[in-house]
């Protein structure tokens, strides 16, 4: 996790709970130590308002074409997320995924 000067203030990391072929995940994502032990948030100064226990679930749709569409799930509410900046982490998951994804295509 970067902080809004780019320097690393903690980390995630995430419990795969579920997970269907070309469908769904279903993961827990939490805060974590370098080594992927889960910490409590407040440990560094962040208040917790997701549920404790709520699973994000990310959905992936065939749209045909080589697209895919993906919904995200969640487990806070969106205005909540954003003043976290867990949307901003998830954007940047996304971007890192896009350019693998990218990355794979180019080398077929």
């Amino acid at each position: 996790m970067k902080a809004p000067d780019g320097q690393i203030c903690g980390w995630n990391a995430v419990e795969f709970h579920e997970i269907v072929l070309h469908e769904k995940i279903v993961s827990l994502m939490y805060f974590s130590d370098s080594k992927g032990n889960k910490i409590d948030p407040a440990e560094l100064g962040i208040e917790q308002e997701a549920i404790d226990g709520a699973y994000d679930v990310t959905l992936f749709e065939d749209l045909g074409n080589g697209q895919t569409k993906l919904t995200f799930i969640g487990n806070e509410p969106m205005e909540s997320a954003k003043d976290s900046g867990q949307l901003e982490g998830w954007n940047e998951i996304l971007d890192k995924v896009a350019a693998v994804v990218a990355g794979l295509t180019q080398a077929k």
